[in-house]
């Protein structure tokens, strides 16, 4: 039996290989979803990461473009909620995985904001597909949209050296790149902890606990994707600061005792740590050798 004029035994292998190389693509391309967060805010997720807009009276304000693939896919899907256009795209930071395909995401007419050591970051280190900063900020920066508007502060060094804490009106919903993410309370992804500045990280939680307090903030949402619900209550901005100050003292108590770096993870009673979300006593331990770097020799 033949098809087409060639042998069927000859067709079943193409046939075969198309269906793997199809279902091959299928496998790589990147999960995207849209989450409305209610009062003209929206979390834009794609292949575990995750971005917000904010649709105002005339025009559309959002963050982080994650790449160029990222950010033509970031584009449909705010033209699936809103006919307005993107003006602005407001930066977290100036990290690799975050910024690049701005202009996929609001053109060359866009105004592209970040706190001002972003802007130096980038240009002392740039990358082909991000768009260097517009407008850039001090301590604080207010971008209108009408009705609604991104509020971003920087408390100085905490994850990364540009970090804009963001606070999203009229929905009151805060985003701590990096450092708060729903629904817990959480041990860092990287036990290196290469991008924190830990000599600052308590004191910049204080800081966004009293600017959470002083703007109404009632909840919290994070940069990645994690299972339950999108939003957390601002209460784990606390619960945040909390586990870095008692990982913090742990440390600094076994540095005290003069124990050795490498000792520490053995003797050092991590008790207080274990209820936290990604605990493991090793990953744990690592962190813990960096940070005994910051006694020993300062930030």
């Amino acid at each position: 039996m033949t098809l087409t004029g060639l042998p069927l035994q000859f067709l079943k292998p193409a046939i075969l290989a198309a269906a793997c190389l199809c279902t091959s693509l299928s496998l790589q391309a990147a999960e995207t979803a849209t989450v409305d967060l209610g009062n003209g805010l929206y979390a834009f997720r794609y292949d575990g990461q995750q971005s917000l807009f904010l649709v105002g009276d005339d025009r559309v304000i959002a963050t982080d473009p994650l790449s160029k693939e990222a950010a033509k896919a970031y584009k449909a899907a705010i033209k699936k909620v809103t006919r307005k256009k993107v003006t602005h795209v407001a930066y977290t930071s100036s990290f690799f995985n975050r910024v690049p395909g701005g202009k996929e995401l609001a053109g060359r007419r866009g105004e592209y904001v970040a706190q001002e050591n972003c802007k130096a970051n980038l240009q002392a280190t740039p990358h082909p597909d991000a768009v260097l900063p517009t407008r850039t900020y001090t301590d604080q920066l207010s971008l209108d949209a009408g009705d609604a508007s991104l509020e971003m502060h920087y408390f100085g060094q905490s994850y990364g050296t540009c970090l804009s804490v963001m606070i999203f009106k009229p929905a009151n919903v805060m985003l701590v790149h990096g450092l708060v993410i729903p629904p817990s309370a959480r041990v860092p992804d990287d036990p290196t902890i290469a991008n924190y500045y830990l000599h600052n990280m308590v004191q910049f939680f204080v800081y966004v606990e009293e600017l959470a307090a002083a703007e109404g903030v009632t909840q919290v949402v994070g940069s990645v994707v994690t299972e339950g619900e999108p939003l957390a209550p601002v209460s784990l901005v606390t619960d945040q600061r909390v586990f870095w100050d008692t990982l913090l003292r742990i440390v600094e108590v076994e540095y005290n005792k003069k124990t050795p770096a490498q000792r520490i993870p053995k003797t050092a009673d991590m008790t207080a740590l274990e209820g936290y979300e990604g605990y493991d006593p090793e990953h744990v331990g690592t962190m813990m050798r960096r940070i005994y770097s910051l006694y020993r020799i300062g930030r």
